[in-house]
């Protein structure tokens, strides 16, 4: 039986300049967030983007919330 997804949802108006802080990514243990681009240009950091890959990963330990400078993640407890 396949784990189920948790809602992890990322405010992009409030996470502007990941590719400097990466602090969801330094403290996820499992480490199912990634930084990665969404244009062709992946040399402009306004294209780059938080985005929760393995959503299944995630052990609801809330680090990643508590930790973010901007409140930008958010993880729903269904």
């Amino acid at each position: 039986m396949r784990k189920k997804d948790i809602p992890i949802k990322v405010d992009y108006d409030k996470c502007t300049s990941p590719e400097d802080c990466k602090i969801c990514l330094n403290v996820c243990q499992p480490a199912l967030l990634i930084l990665t681009f969404t244009d062709k240009d992946y040399h402009d950091p306004k294209d780059w983007k938080i985005v929760p890959a393995f959503p299944t990963l995630c052990i609801r330990c809330n680090l990643c919330v508590e930790q973010c400078p901007q409140n930008a993640i958010s993880v729903s407890v269904k």
